[in-house]
């Protein structure tokens, strides 16, 4: 099975954060196929720099966009004060503000692929796992991504600029179909849940373990434990 990372910015040649999901497949030394998308082409070429080595990874210059939207373009917004790395990148203009409240604000037409159509045309009905990181949509995309259509084992997500109905909407979601909080994932700020198909968990700790402070469930992370 496959590997899905969706919104990688510059991977571990970003000068100011390390890439969780990257540090991961090396450490690993991961030979599954894996598929990196990234919308914003300024990190094209550290992507393709860094994974070079690399023969099992895709890299492609999309934005993954929710079922519910069929736009082959989009436009972005990013603003001149997160230069050079320009880690916000997002569809929404008061998303990006929301940063950088006092810099211009910069845009751009970028191509665009629904999680579903792209899943299909790389022909990944089963994935290992699906990381997702794309500032402020990260809600949208799963919570409209037919769970039933596609075969995923372990899903991961940025959860910080997700409101709280957001959060338990999505919960739900994930309960609904046999995915059970199983901690942290890779991110090296520790903003990602993991949900993992069929885990050991249960329903209770999946409704209130993500809520709890991080001191308490990084007791409780079993994403290390997965096999991936």
């Amino acid at each position: 099975m496959s590997l899905v990372q969706i919104g990688s910015g510059s991977s571990n040649l970003d000068s100011n954060i390390e890439d969780g999901f990257a540090n991961f497949v090396r450490k690993k030394n991961i030979k599954n196929k894996i598929y990196i998308v990234e919308a914003n082409d300024i990190h094209l070429k550290n992507l393709k720099k860094f994974w070079k080595k690399e023969k099992n990874i895709k890299i492609f210059n999309l934005a993954i966009t929710p079922d519910n939207i069929l736009k082959k373009k989009m436009t972005f917004f990013y603003s001149e004060q997160d230069k050079p790395n320009y880690q916000i990148f997002s569809n929404s203009k008061k998303f990006v503000k929301k940063h950088f409240a006092h810099g211009s604000i910069k845009k751009k037409k970028v191509n665009c692929l629904n999680i579903s159509s792209f899943l299909e045309k790389n022909k990944l009905k089963k994935v290992n796992y699906l990381s997702i990181d794309i500032e402020g949509m990260d809600f949208e995309v799963l919570y409209h991504l037919d769970f039933k259509k596609f075969d995923i084992k372990n899903i991961s997500f940025e959860h910080l600029h997700l409101s709280l109905w957001e959060k338990l909407k999505i919960i739900i979601k994930f309960i609904k179909h046999d995915y059970y909080f199983s901690g942290m994932g890779f991110d090296v700020r520790k903003s990602d849940w993991m949900f993992t198909k069929n885990f050991r968990s249960k329903k209770i700790t999946t409704y209130f373990l993500p809520f709890t402070p991080r001191r308490i469930w990084k007791k409780y992370s079993f994403s290390k434990l997965i096999k991936i």
